[in-house]
């Protein structure tokens, strides 16, 4: 008599393997993205179609490390200073949003692999409140603001500038931009997350073109490419 949710496994299933087909044939690992997705019952049996989950506060991160398992990534807009310590504990991987961000946490952020979100300043949305390569989006760090040396200073990267994109062509332009404007950069780095919001779990998305075009980019560049998918 409570009104309560129906997760319903049969309808996730098909999803989940087009998930673990991607991994399996592109070789990209794939995260469950806690903002999206925070239902904890249901863990139990997605567990094996993910790597891991990414988090976007300190308690996604949480839910993440002690109720999913596998590899915990964060990143945050924004973190507080009372906070970075204990997302610095219960992350793999912690991506910040500003160089700014990154010079004033790095040194409480040792001990994990470090990443930095970048602003590609192309991308792909059906929703313009959605979408963060905007001409004044403060998501990311754009080509010319980064420091010659940032290299040096973070192992990874994240890019995500799509929201409910099924267009593969437009996909693969986004990662023509990437590499002609972070192309030194790629090659300095061992990860990268694409995001979520590409939309290849969807029925008729062209799965094997979009696994050889995700090899191919991670061959030449030498990277472990991450996604969330929906």
């Amino acid at each position: 008599e409570t009104p309560y949710y129906l997760i319903e496994e049969a309808r996730m299933l098909p999803t989940l393997e087009r998930i673990r087909y991607v991994q399996e044939r592109a070789g990209a690992r794939c995260l469950l993205a806690l903002k999206c997705f925070s239902a904890w019952c249901a863990f139990d049996f997605m567990r094996g179609f993910f790597a891991g989950t990414t988090s976007s506060s300190l308690y996604e991160a949480r839910l993440g490390r002690e109720e999913f398992g596998g590899e915990t990534h964060g990143y945050s807009v924004a973190y507080d200073a009372s906070e970075i310590d204990e997302v610095v504990r219960l992350c793999d991987k912690v991506i910040f949003n500003s160089v700014g961000q990154l010079e004033r946490h790095r040194a409480r952020a040792r001990g994990v692999s470090l990443g930095l979100r970048l602003n590609p300043e192309v991308g792909h949305s059906r929703h313009e409140l959605a979408h963060p390569a905007l001409r004044y989006s403060r998501l990311g760090v754009r080509a010319e603001q980064l420091p010659s040396d940032i290299g040096d200073h973070i192992d990874g990267a994240m890019i995500h500038v799509n929201c409910d994109n099924d267009d593969f062509a437009s996909f693969c332009e986004q990662l023509t931009q990437i590499e002609a404007r972070f192309g030194a950069l790629l090659s300095r780095l061992t990860w990268l997350s694409l995001g979520g919001g590409v939309a290849f779990t969807s029925p008729g998305y062209p799965l094997d073109a979009f696994c050889e075009r995700l090899r191919s980019f991670a061959a030449e560049h030498s990277l472990q490419l991450y996604l969330e998918p929906g």
